[in-house]
């Protein structure tokens, strides 16, 4: 079986997992609330520009930090968002386990790797 025919398999294996199934039926209730899509979206919003900011070297203020934890308060009071966000969770550590899976056998013929750039930059990864 070649690598694309394993992928195919996997995506299958993935759409058929209960936190996926989970996260499609959160996401269908959501989509019929629209101002509970917005305070999810906005809460997303919140917290990816927070990171962006991190990554930049910069530090959020407290009233950046204060409102996402309010926020994140909110969200969590919602059964439909709540469901969606820790669902949405999963799937991203499932996400990231399967690309550090798929990217090992890649190091053994690249000449470099993002730890090997971070530790240069003298950043950790």
């Amino acid at each position: 079986m070649n690598p694309y025919d394993h992928a195919h398999a996997l995506a299958r294996a993935m759409q058929a997992w209960e936190p996926y199934q989970r996260a499609k039926r959160a996401k269908e209730a959501i989509e019929r609330d629209e101002p509970t899509k917005q305070m999810v979206l906005d809460f997303y919003r919140r917290q990816y520009q927070l990171e962006a900011k991190r990554l930049r070297g910069e530090e959020p203020t407290q009233e950046e930090l204060e409102t996402l934890r309010r926020l994140s308060e909110i969200v969590q009071l919602h059964q439909d968002a709540r469901a969606y966000l820790e669902a949405d969770l999963e799937l991203q550590r499932l996400w990231m386990d399967i690309q550090r899976i798929v990217a090992e056998p890649l190091e053994d013929v690249r000449l470099w790797s993002l730890d090997d750039i971070m530790r240069e930059m003298g950043r950790e990864s």
